[in-house]
């Protein structure tokens, strides 16, 4: 009854979208009050407003109704129902939902989701409310669109396209109600402050991202790899190829930690004999100058990709690989790279004694064939020349 009674006030309130943001603030909490009202839910119910007792139970739900209402005074309102202008400095324009045509921006106006938003110029700045504690703030030549989609959902969401924007939410935000996409992930559950640069077809070959969490916390979803608890301060760059097959991470400030994906494997308990299959994680601490790189190929049948995963420190060496294919145990190479200095030394001196033993051989096959070659020849060897005993002397 709520949900139709709030439609109907915005259908009529933003017709033409000429509603103020504050006429539409008490539009919607005079809806809000007229559908929470006992009267109307009597009504929905079916009941008779006033003057119906049956004498019995009285007293009774009083205390739990009070409870209830109490419950919802003290949950706080996140979102509006739709987002507006509230401040614009320089120039600002819009692009609405179906619409392929930029327009100016007004302030105190209420956009459809689906909207996209950009400012021209580097002095311009634009400021779109989504609720009473949460706002995009754009900057210079940037832009980025709402979501499209149904009046009735709790969450938001917006679309990077380009240039720097500026995420505050409330600190105590819930989780998954607000996120922030991009072409090859998605940022979840920001609290606080958040800034996003975005830079489109970065040399003709992907896009590239800043992720900063400004204050409070953030974390970064995309295939293959999960960054977890950013705090304040805490930034990475991700790189991601035009067909999605590449994706790099590299660490700019501070210690972020990093779950990636090394496919699926087959966990056998031998005191059960019982078997069952898990997806295998590693987990990486994204400090500066390191670097995660993700390379994946279509398969010609199917659609499982395969994937390798590599990460390298701060000097630029490999620390850990590993290939699989999405989903399927019985390929996963597992760990392919040394994953320790003892392990990387341990296979530097292998590889120096298997050269070395190649060398002897090597040496000991060139005599040989030189003896061979000299014996077709016909020239004597060093025994052939050595003086020779008569008969005689085997009797001396």
């Amino acid at each position: 009854m709520k949900s139709i009674v709030r439609i109907f006030a915005v259908a009529s309130a933003v017709l033409a979208f000429g509603a103020g943001a504050e006429e539409l603030d008490d539009i919607l909490s005079d809806s809000d009050d007229a559908a929470t009202s006992p009267a109307t839910q009597d009504m929905a119910d079916g009941k008779t407003a006033v003057g119906e007792d049956d004498g019995e139970g009285e007293g009774e739900g009083e205390g739990e109704g009070e409870e209830v209402d109490s419950q919802k005074k003290a949950t706080a309102k996140h979102f509006f129902i739709l987002p507006y202008c509230r401040e614009l400095d320089g120039v600002g324009e819009v692009c609405m939902p179906g619409k392929s045509e930029w327009k100016a921006i007004e302030e105190g106006k209420y956009y459809p989701l689906g909207t996209k938003y950009r400012t021209v110029g580097s002095d311009s700045r634009l400021r779109i409310v989504f609720g009473k504690e949460c706002e995009v703030n754009v900057r210079g030549d940037s832009a980025f669109g709402t979501r499209l989609q149904g009046l009735e959902e709790k969450t938001r969401a917006i679309n990077l396209i380009s240039g720097t924007i500026l995420v505050k939410l409330p600190k105590n935000l819930p989780e998954a109600l607000f996120s922030v996409n991009a072409p090859g992930f998605t940022a979840y559950n920001p609290a606080g402050e958040s800034r996003f640069t975005y830079r489109p077809n970065v040399d003709g070959d992907g896009d590239e991202a800043v992720v900063r969490c400004v204050t409070q916390s953030l974390s970064i979803q995309g295939r293959h790899f999960n960054v977890m608890g950013m705090r304040a301060a805490n930034e990475v760059r991700i790189r991601t190829s035009h067909d999605l097959l590449f994706t790099a991470l590299y660490g700019s400030r501070g210690d972020v930690p990093v779950r990636l994906d090394q496919g699926r494997v087959l966990i056998k308990d031998y005191g059960t004999g019982e078997s069952r299959l898990e997806d295998k994680t590693l987990d990486w601490k994204l400090s500066p100058l390191t670097a995660i790189r993700i390379h994946r190929s279509k398969p010609a049948l199917g659609e499982k990709m395969a994937v390798t995963v590599m990460t390298f420190d701060a000097s630029g060496e490999l620390k850990n690989r590993c290939a699989f294919t999405e989903k399927t145990v019985e390929v996963n190479s597992g760990e392919l790279g040394p994953t320790s200095k003892k392990d990387r030394e341990a296979l530097a001196k292998r590889a120096a004694d298997m050269a070395e033993a190649t060398n002897v051989e090597g040496a000991a096959a060139e005599t040989t064939e030189a003896e061979a070659m000299d014996a077709e020849d016909g020239e004597p060897s060093e025994k052939a020349n050595e003086p020779k005993g008569s008969d005689d002397d085997l009797f001396l």
